[in-house]
Protein backbone atom coordinates (compact mmCIF):
# COMPACT_ATOMS: atom_id res chain seq x y z
CA UNK A 1 0.00 0.00 0.00
CA UNK A 2 1.51 3.54 -0.68
CA UNK A 3 1.49 6.83 1.14
CA UNK A 4 -1.43 8.34 -0.08
CA UNK A 5 -4.06 5.16 1.29
CA UNK A 6 -6.58 6.77 3.46
CA UNK A 7 -6.41 5.86 6.91
CA UNK A 8 -8.63 7.19 9.98
CA UNK A 9 -6.24 8.96 12.94
CA UNK A 10 -8.76 8.52 16.32
CA UNK A 11 -7.72 11.15 18.61
CA UNK A 12 -7.93 11.38 22.40
CA UNK A 13 -5.81 13.71 23.87
CA UNK A 14 -5.28 17.70 22.88
CA UNK A 15 -5.42 16.46 18.96
CA UNK A 16 -9.23 16.47 19.58
CA UNK A 17 -8.61 19.88 18.77
CA UNK A 18 -8.65 20.24 15.18
CA UNK A 19 -6.03 23.75 14.99
CA UNK A 20 -3.95 21.63 17.09
CA UNK A 21 -3.96 18.60 15.18
CA UNK A 22 -3.64 20.94 12.45
CA UNK A 23 0.08 21.91 13.15
CA UNK A 24 1.42 18.44 12.76
CA UNK A 25 0.35 18.51 9.39
CA UNK A 26 0.98 22.10 8.53
CA UNK A 27 3.96 23.23 11.16
CA UNK A 28 3.63 25.65 13.39
CA UNK A 29 2.61 26.07 17.16
CA UNK A 30 -0.81 25.66 18.30
CA UNK A 31 -2.28 28.01 20.97
CA UNK A 32 -1.12 26.56 24.44
CA UNK A 33 1.95 25.13 23.54
CA UNK A 34 5.58 26.16 24.02
CA UNK A 35 7.21 24.98 21.29
CA UNK A 36 6.20 24.43 17.52
CA UNK A 37 5.90 20.91 15.37
CA UNK A 38 7.78 20.13 12.52
CA UNK A 39 4.84 19.48 10.07
CA UNK A 40 4.11 16.57 7.45
CA UNK A 41 5.79 16.20 4.09
CA UNK A 42 1.99 16.60 3.36
CA UNK A 43 0.69 19.16 4.53
CA UNK A 44 -2.70 18.95 3.08
CA UNK A 45 -5.78 19.62 5.93
CA UNK A 46 -8.08 15.99 6.85
CA UNK A 47 -10.73 15.04 4.26
CA UNK A 48 -12.95 14.36 7.41
CA UNK A 49 -13.40 14.16 10.86
CA UNK A 50 -15.91 13.25 13.32
CA UNK A 51 -16.75 12.29 16.62
CA UNK A 52 -15.58 8.70 17.71
CA UNK A 53 -15.66 6.58 21.16
CA UNK A 54 -12.65 4.79 21.99
CA UNK A 55 -13.57 1.19 23.96
CA UNK A 56 -9.92 1.89 26.45
CA UNK A 57 -9.82 4.35 29.04
CA UNK A 58 -7.92 7.29 28.73
CA UNK A 59 -5.34 8.19 31.43
CA UNK A 60 -2.92 11.55 32.08
CA UNK A 61 1.07 11.03 33.12
CA UNK A 62 4.46 11.92 32.66
CA UNK A 63 5.36 15.85 32.88
CA UNK A 64 4.64 17.58 29.75
CA UNK A 65 7.29 20.63 29.45
CA UNK A 66 5.40 21.39 25.89
CA UNK A 67 2.35 22.21 28.07
CA UNK A 68 3.96 23.69 30.45
CA UNK A 69 4.08 20.88 33.17
CA UNK A 70 1.85 18.08 33.93
CA UNK A 71 0.16 15.04 32.63
CA UNK A 72 -0.50 14.19 29.04
CA UNK A 73 -2.87 12.09 27.67
CA UNK A 74 -2.39 8.11 26.68
CA UNK A 75 -4.81 5.27 25.73
CA UNK A 76 -4.58 2.40 28.24
CA UNK A 77 -3.82 -0.98 27.23
CA UNK A 78 -6.92 -2.70 28.69
CA UNK A 79 -10.31 -1.59 27.99
CA UNK A 80 -11.49 -0.02 31.00
CA UNK A 81 -14.26 2.57 30.24
CA UNK A 82 -14.94 3.94 26.98
CA UNK A 83 -13.42 7.53 26.04
CA UNK A 84 -14.54 10.62 23.86
CA UNK A 85 -11.92 11.24 21.36
CA UNK A 86 -12.15 12.36 17.47
CA UNK A 87 -11.11 10.56 14.47
CA UNK A 88 -9.36 12.28 11.25
CA UNK A 89 -9.64 11.36 8.08
CA UNK A 90 -5.69 11.39 6.66
CA UNK A 91 -2.77 9.81 4.78
CA UNK A 92 -0.84 6.91 6.31
CA UNK A 93 2.04 9.14 5.38
CA UNK A 94 0.71 11.67 7.00
CA UNK A 95 0.00 9.42 9.91
CA UNK A 96 3.41 8.28 9.73
CA UNK A 97 4.78 12.09 10.23
CA UNK A 98 1.73 12.48 13.04
CA UNK A 99 3.64 9.84 15.22
CA UNK A 100 6.97 10.58 14.33
CA UNK A 101 6.66 13.85 15.57
CA UNK A 102 4.52 12.79 18.75
CA UNK A 103 6.97 10.30 19.68
CA UNK A 104 10.10 12.84 18.87
CA UNK A 105 12.25 10.39 16.20
CA UNK A 106 12.50 10.00 12.36
CA UNK A 107 9.41 9.26 10.26
CA UNK A 108 9.26 5.18 9.56
CA UNK A 109 6.69 3.40 7.55
CA UNK A 110 4.33 1.53 9.96
CA UNK A 111 2.73 -1.52 9.26
CA UNK A 112 -0.97 -1.32 8.84
CA UNK A 113 -1.68 -3.98 7.04
CA UNK A 114 -0.81 -6.05 9.85
CA UNK A 115 -2.54 -4.44 12.18
CA UNK A 116 -5.79 -6.62 13.72
CA UNK A 117 -8.59 -4.69 15.43
CA UNK A 118 -7.75 -4.94 19.22
CA UNK A 119 -4.20 -5.57 18.68
CA UNK A 120 -1.54 -3.61 20.15
CA UNK A 121 1.22 -3.55 18.19
CA UNK A 122 4.91 -2.02 19.55
CA UNK A 123 7.18 -0.21 16.85
CA UNK A 124 9.90 1.12 18.94
CA UNK A 125 10.94 2.73 22.92
CA UNK A 126 9.26 6.26 22.26
CA UNK A 127 6.29 7.88 24.02
CA UNK A 128 3.88 6.88 21.80
CA UNK A 129 5.15 3.82 19.88
CA UNK A 130 2.39 1.31 20.41
CA UNK A 131 -0.41 1.29 17.56
CA UNK A 132 -4.07 0.69 18.57
CA UNK A 133 -6.14 -0.54 16.16
CA UNK A 134 -9.98 -0.32 15.50
CA UNK A 135 -12.88 -1.78 14.23
CA UNK A 136 -12.34 0.19 10.69
CA UNK A 137 -15.23 3.06 9.81
CA UNK A 138 -16.52 2.81 6.34
CA UNK A 139 -13.39 -0.01 5.79
CA UNK A 140 -10.73 2.35 6.44
CA UNK A 141 -8.61 1.39 8.99
CA UNK A 142 -8.61 3.57 12.35
CA UNK A 143 -5.78 3.89 14.09
CA UNK A 144 -4.24 5.32 16.93
CA UNK A 145 -0.93 5.63 19.32
CA UNK A 146 -0.30 5.29 23.32
CA UNK A 147 2.72 4.27 25.02
CA UNK A 148 4.86 0.75 24.73
CA UNK A 149 4.89 0.75 28.22
CA UNK A 150 1.39 -0.06 29.59
CA UNK A 151 -0.09 3.40 30.98
CA UNK A 152 -2.98 1.32 33.13
CA UNK A 153 -1.09 0.79 35.82
CA UNK A 154 1.29 3.74 36.55
CA UNK A 155 0.83 6.66 38.96
CA UNK A 156 -1.13 9.63 37.05
CA UNK A 157 -0.49 12.94 37.17
CA UNK A 158 -2.37 15.98 37.43
CA UNK A 159 -2.79 17.64 33.90
CA UNK A 160 -2.34 21.49 32.83
CA UNK A 161 -4.67 23.99 32.49
CA UNK A 162 -3.41 24.73 28.80
CA UNK A 163 -3.51 20.84 27.93
CA UNK A 164 -6.88 20.00 29.43
CA UNK A 165 -8.77 23.36 27.90
CA UNK A 166 -7.53 21.94 24.37
CA UNK A 167 -8.85 18.77 24.92
CA UNK A 168 -12.58 19.88 25.81
CA UNK A 169 -11.87 22.49 23.20
CA UNK A 170 -11.89 20.09 20.33
CA UNK A 171 -14.26 17.43 21.71
CA UNK A 172 -16.68 20.19 22.17
CA UNK A 173 -16.58 20.42 18.15
CA UNK A 174 -17.76 17.07 17.31
CA UNK A 175 -19.36 15.93 20.15
CA UNK A 176 -23.28 16.57 20.48
CA UNK A 177 -23.59 16.12 24.35
CA UNK A 178 -23.38 19.05 26.54
CA UNK A 179 -19.92 19.85 28.27
CA UNK A 180 -21.03 19.72 31.50
CA UNK A 181 -21.15 15.83 30.94
CA UNK A 182 -17.80 16.31 28.68
CA UNK A 183 -16.28 17.56 31.77
CA UNK A 184 -17.13 14.90 33.39
CA UNK A 185 -16.18 11.95 31.38
CA UNK A 186 -12.79 14.35 31.71
CA UNK A 187 -12.84 13.26 35.35
CA UNK A 188 -12.88 9.70 34.86
CA UNK A 189 -9.82 9.65 33.46
CA UNK A 190 -6.71 8.93 36.45
CA UNK A 191 -5.06 12.19 36.89
CA UNK A 192 -8.04 15.17 36.34
CA UNK A 193 -9.94 14.69 39.74
CA UNK A 194 -6.91 15.15 41.78
CA UNK A 195 -6.59 18.31 40.34
CA UNK A 196 -9.48 20.09 38.87
CA UNK A 197 -13.27 20.37 39.49
CA UNK A 198 -15.88 20.00 36.80
CA UNK A 199 -16.68 23.44 37.28
CA UNK A 200 -13.12 24.47 37.00
CA UNK A 201 -12.95 22.16 33.77
CA UNK A 202 -16.14 23.99 32.46
CA UNK A 203 -14.40 27.35 33.00
CA UNK A 204 -11.69 26.54 30.50
CA UNK A 205 -13.73 26.61 28.13
CA UNK A 206 -13.73 30.28 28.20
CA UNK A 207 -9.84 30.86 28.42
Amino acid sequence: MSDAEPIWYVAYGSNCLASRFEAYLTGGRAAGATRPERGARDARLPAASAAHWLPNGVRFLGDSRKWGGGGVAFLEHRRRRPAPGRRYLITRGQFDDLAAQESRRGPTALPYDELVPGEIRVVGPHWYDALIAFEPVDGIPAVTFTSPTPPDDRAPTVPSAAYLGTILRGLLEVHTMPATELASQLLASPGVAAGWTRSQILALVEK
